[in-house]
């Protein structure tokens, strides 16, 4: 996700508090809107690798009749939350479905980061066994849920970020996901880090165009 694509209220808000500075204000607000954008946009670049379920109800009906052919699909929240078999009020990000000679549900929430406080680690921990629990004695598939911590490839690490709450079979990698899916994971990240040379060279012509922050490195410069 660029910097540059976000769109941003004329006001900064706090930013613009922090250092009283409209102008430097509003390019964080912008940076703060693209943090937030990039797990967003990783679902959307999984999705477009994968084959997306456009109807659960529907997709289960046509497995459980054996019409499904074999295959990896693809169910993301949105269409997750307007099923009939769903678990009202716990949405995760992805629901894969193997089908072959064994059935096979993976229910998943996605996260960019791995570092989270134990409150919403255990939050996430019980949405997810309870969807995984609840749903998974509604359809025709063997059914487990994971949390996967895309950027990180050591489980160790990923386990101490998320407070020792999950054990390390309820951990995947993003090399692990995309396996599964049978995508790209060299691509995805290849993209995410050309957006990220792109965002390093906006932000900083964009701060350098401040005359605050101009003055400031100046000053800094001919010290």
């Amino acid at each position: 996700m660029k910097i540059q694509e976000m769109k941003t209220k004329e006001s900064s808000g706090g930013y613009e508090r922090v250092f009283n500075c409209k102008e430097l204000g509003i390019l964080l607000s912008k940076v703060q809107a693209t943090v937030i954008s990039n797990g967003t946009e990783l679902e959307r670049m999984i999705l477009s690798q994968s084959t997306v379920i456009e109807n659960l109800d529907d997709f289960i009906s046509a497995t459980e009749e054996n019409k499904t052919e074999n295959g990896i699909y693809v169910a993301p929240k949105k269409i997750v939350k307007e099923s009939k078999r769903t678990v009202k009020g716990i949405e995760p990000d992805l629901v894969i479905f193997i089908v072959e000679h064994k059935r096979v549900c993976k229910i998943i929430e996605v996260k960019d980061g791995f570092m989270f406080d134990t409150k919403k680690v255990k939050g996430e921990k019980q949405n997810l066994e309870f969807f995984a629990t609840q749903f998974g004695s509604r359809i025709p598939f063997s059914t487990d849920y994971y949390i996967c911590c895309f950027n990180e490839t050591d489980k160790g690490r990923i386990r101490e970020g998320l407070k020792n709450e999950f054990e390390l079979e309820h951990i995947m990698t993003g090399v692990e996901l995309c396996d599964i899916l049978k995508i790209s994971y060299i691509d995805i990240r290849k993209k995410r880090i050309q957006d990220s040379e792109n965002n390093i060279d906006y932000f900083v012509s964009e701060l350098v165009k401040i005359d605050t922050v101009r003055n400031k490195i100046s000053n800094l410069l001919s010290k």
